[in-house]
């Protein structure tokens, strides 16, 4: 089984040296971008390996007085679906900022390249910065778990990464306003969540960054805003917060945490390490939740994750982790009860 997985990961690494970078067209007054990814990821607690691809292009148009038109569309596929559009998103922009229309999430990350979301603090570099992540939250780790445990875990573990929903899908209208003096905030509203507990929902967030030598500090958080869609269920209101410190272009630390109020909390902290094609790095976690309504007590999660990546290629990149976590089923008392377990990866990131 071990041999079997090393197998898929060389073949993977290996045959993706002759893949072509990211590929730009002029075509007049146009500009279309093409570019990719594809993460392969074994885990030791589990007989299946993971895969996450897609393929995107942007299309954009220029005319008078530098506005310009155009459209986003990817297409992803992973181990449990095939080829589907993930992404179709139509783009308008001014003096003013962005202008967006479709099915993304909803406040803004970058439109070309895979660098992460402005509005999240902490994370692992070392893992994949597309499709499933090792980031808390990232739901890498939760696919080599039990459907029901892994949905349990990863409802709590976004908690302190971002704010409830910031990964919704769903179609929305999205506003970027111009980076302006080191700020950039970001305003999106969807009339239907993709979690059907909800309907409308409407997400806003704005942090501030200060350079200095090769060091960046990043403030700011987010807010979500989610009206009830369920019998039993309450509007939500979830906002995260936190800082990243850069030093040296080299030393990450970042912490956050999130509010939702009396039914859910949480706060995470990590620390990233780049030296040469090196990465190392880790995050801590602990959150709570209501859990199921019906139940006495909440939903506990404890949770700590180490890795390394290796970088053979500026579009190549292999990587190992270990996610150690202790989780609470309704403090013990739901169906769960208390799980407590370690899960082991090594895997490779292609960016085409």
């Amino acid at each position: 089984m071990v041999a079997r997985r090393l197998l898929i990961l060389f073949v993977a690494s290996f045959g993706s040296l002759a893949a072509y970078a990211q590929a730009s067209y002029d075509l007049r007054a146009a500009t279309v971008t093409l570019e990719g990814y594809a993460n392969v990821t074994a885990g030791w607690r589990a007989d299946d390996n993971q895969l996450d691809s897609a393929l995107r292009a942007l299309v954009v148009h220029s005319f008078a007085d530098d506005r310009r038109i155009g459209a986003r569309l990817v297409v992803e596929s992973s181990s449990e679906d095939s080829f589907e559009v993930g992404e179709a998103t139509l783009l308008y922009f001014n003096d003013l900022g962005r202008f967006e229309a479709g099915d993304r999430r909803g406040l803004p990350d970058v439109l070309l390249g895979y660098a992460p979301n402005n509005f999240t603090f902490t994370g692992a570099e070392y893992g994949p910065a597309s499709g499933r992540s090792l980031d808390p939250g990232g739901g890498l780790v939760t696919a080599f778990l039990d459907r029901e445990l892994a949905e349990q875990i990863g409802s709590l573990s976004v908690l302190g990464f971002a704010a409830a929903l910031a990964d919704d899908q769903s179609a929305k209208i999205i506003f970027v306003p111009q980076k302006r003096a080191g700020f950039l905030g970001g305003l999106s509203f969807a009339p239907n969540a993709t979690d059907q507990r909800f309907g409308a929902l409407a997400q806003a967030g704005l942090t501030r960054e200060w350079y200095w030598s090769q060091n960046v500090v990043r403030v700011g958080g987010s807010y979500s805003y989610a009206s009830a869609n369920a019998d039993g269920i309450q509007d939500l209101h979830s906002a995260n917060v936190g800082i990243t410190m850069t030093l040296d272009d080299s030393l990450m630390i970042g912490t956050a945490v999130t509010y939702n109020g009396a039914t859910a909390a949480g706060v995470t902290a990590s620390i990233n390490y780049n030296t040469g094609p090196w990465t190392l790095g880790g995050f801590v976690q602990a959150a709570r939740a209501e859990g199921d309504p019906e139940l006495h007590g909440n939903d506990r999660l404890r949770a700590f994750e180490a890795g390394a990546s290796y970088r053979l290629d500026t579009r190549l990149r292999i990587f190992a982790a270990v996610y150690v976590f202790d989780f609470e089923d309704e403090g013990g008392a739901g169906p769960q009860r208390q799980q407590d377990d370690a899960v082991w990866m090594v895997g490779t990131r292609v960016t085409l």
